[in-house]
Parts: structure tokens; sequence; C-alpha cells
């Protein structure tokens, strides 16, 4: 999904649009990425688009309108589960980041990032 839908949708990403297209493209499974796909993906876009099966974890995932929205998914059979690694998540990826975010700050500053780059106004020392 595009920057714009998923900020609206999930709020703020820790990767930008491009940035995530580019690592599903990289997945050997992927044959194809369609930029700026809708939020939530129905039978008719799979057939579409020629696509085979949506992969996610299976737990439902809820959205304003809706309980589950891969719900259709899994009815059309086109949804395969998958596993979720423990302390692999975006938000866990996040906590350990702003926990040590005084290392990561001097660290960028030790390899020539500006403090305006890193949006930091004063770090004690």
């Amino acid at each position: 999904c595009s920057d714009d839908l998923t900020h609206r949708m999930k709020g703020n990403t820790v990767m930008n649009e491009w940035e995530r297209y580019e690592g599903v493209r990289h997945c050997r499974y992927v044959d194809e990425v369609l930029s700026d796909a809708p939020w939530t993906i129905t039978p008719e876009f799979l057939e579409k688009h020629k696509i085979d099966f949506v992969a996610h974890d299976d737990l439902p995932y809820s959205s304003t309108d809706c309980d589950d929205i891969y719900k259709d998914i899994k009815a059309a059979g086109k949804f395969v589960p998958t596993k979720r690694t423990e302390g692999i998540s975006t938000s866990d990826l996040i906590a350990r980041i702003v926990k040590d975010y005084d290392v990561y700050v001097r660290r960028n500053l030790a390899r020539g990032y500006t403090a305006k780059q890193l949006n930091v106004g004063f770090i004690h020392v």
C-alpha cells in the first residue's frame, strides 16, 4: 500500500513506500509488486491481477470497517497463513531503538550525520 493509505489506516511507518516495495520485490516467492494496492484485497482484485494467494499471519487483521480484512480471501481459499517470529516486528524494533536512542544518535553523529539530519537539538555528553 502507498504511504498515504498506510499512514491513514495504520499510522507512520519505519520504511517508506519505495523501501517496502523493494523489500517485497526481493522475496523469492514474489513475481511482481503492484504499487498502491488497496488496503482490503478482494477475490476480484486477485483475479484481475492474477494473484495466486495472499500470505499474512493468521490472526484476524481488523480495520475501521471490518473485523478481518482477509475474511473474503480466506473464504475463497486464497490465503496462506504465515507464522510471526517472536521479537521480530515493527513495534519490537521501534521499542529497541527508543530504548537505546542515545546510543544510536551518538553512533550516527560519530559516523558523520549532522544533528539536523537526525532531528536532534542537543545531546547530553
